[in-house]
């Protein structure tokens, strides 16, 4: 069995190049599942490869280093319910050191499987911090940021569809000079011939000793608490059959506050009646953007948000949008959950050197 543990910074596109390599890896007659992890209980990803009909487990209420058991639990549960010749196991974007916490301990007490790890960079934030010297991120945030490129073996520059031909030829030259040691993979992940790639060089990857990263803790947990996260799920309904216009005007106007206020995004992910995805970064929008805005009495979103402010800053930011929504006549807007908060100090249950 693979396991593919994938790393990288939040919005860098792990999800939707999980979504591409299970499709390829599908036609080819393989077995494939999933594994979310998030510092939240209600994922997005979760539920969007759960409309896809892809096996999956979640990892929850932390990142899968400090709840390494609940992981090792959820791989046993795929392998007993369907033995998958491939897992893809999507690390929390705000969280690193995953050689030393998560990768040693695969291979040290399953070492029947093949673990391997990838870690996914967004082309346009990577030249913004490489090539132009933009500070986005608070100095912790950037800490993890780095760190996380530092530990790879496999680089995936994601989204290169998004960035001019002169801005990726200068980033290529920057990478190579940074990180010309690693093998750097140019990728469009959304398309299957350029995802295919990525799925090669997981089957060709040499089965060697990895170097564990020298850590800060304190500098990493300052990191993660520069972040807020709120999950929020929303149902709206409307007399008049707008469900899913006040929808989509409410993710974008959410989307749109935030920006306004200077908020550096980490990540914002919508779900729209569990299966239409929109996502945001503070350098780019990717995902689906034209929904099909078809006459609906109800409508759901899904909220998943990672942003650089605090938590009681980014609820009144979502709820001054929700209370705006509410004033389009026949419309009601029930919260059946939600739950801001910032992520607590990052301790692993193993660490091997």
């Amino acid at each position: 069995m693979n396991i593919h543990l994938l790393s990288g910074f939040l919005g860098s596109g792990k999800t939707t190049a999980i979504q591409s390599a299970c499709h390829i890896l599908q036609e080819s007659g393989r077995e494939v599942a999933v594994i979310t992890n998030d510092q939240g209980i209600k994922l997005v990803d979760a539920d969007l490869f759960r409309h896809l009909g892809i096996p999956g487990r979640q990892v929850m209420n932390g990142c899968f280093c400090c709840n390494y058991p609940v992981l090792d639990n959820q791989i046993q549960s795929l392998m007993e319910s369907g033995s998958p010749d491939v897992i893809f196991a999507e690390s929390v974007g705000s969280c690193t050191d995953i050689i030393a916490t998560v990768l040693k301990p695969l291979r040290l007490y399953r070492p029947g499987a093949r673990v391997t790890l990838s870690v996914f960079a967004d082309a346009l934030l990577l030249h913004m911090l490489l090539v132009e010297g933009n500070v986005l991120f608070e100095e912790a945030v950037n800490y993890i940021y780095f760190k996380q490129l530092e530990e790879s073996t496999i680089l995936i520059i994601n989204k290169v569809d998004l960035l001019e031909s002169v801005r990726l030829h200068d980033l290529k030259n920057a990478l190579t000079a940074k990180y010309g040691n690693k093998t750097l993979l140019y990728q469009n992940s959304k398309d299957y011939g350029s995802a295919r790639q990525w799925i090669n060089a997981l089957n060709e990857m040499p089965f060697t000793a990895a170097d564990s990263l020298e850590m800060d803790y304190d500098l990493y947990g300052e990191g993660e608490a520069c972040l807020a996260w709120l999950d929020q799920e929303i149902e709206i309904e409307s007399d008049g059959k707008t469900a899913n216009r006040v929808a989509v005007d409410l993710m974008m106007n959410i989307h749109h506050k935030i920006t306004n206020h200077q908020y550096p995004i980490g990540h914002l992910k919508f779900l729209l009646n569990g299966k239409e995805k929109v996502s945001f970064t503070s350098n780019a929008v990717a995902g689906e953007q034209a929904f099909k805005i078809a006459p609906a009495e109800s409508a759901t979103v899904l909220l998943n948000a990672r942003v650089q402010t605090g938590p009681a800053e980014l609820s009144k930011l979502v709820e001054e949008s929700i209370r705006e929504a509410k004033e389009e006549p026949g419309t009601r807007i029930r919260i059946c959950s939600v739950s801001a908060f910032q992520p607590g100090y990052p301790k692993p249950t193993h660490r091997l050197a």
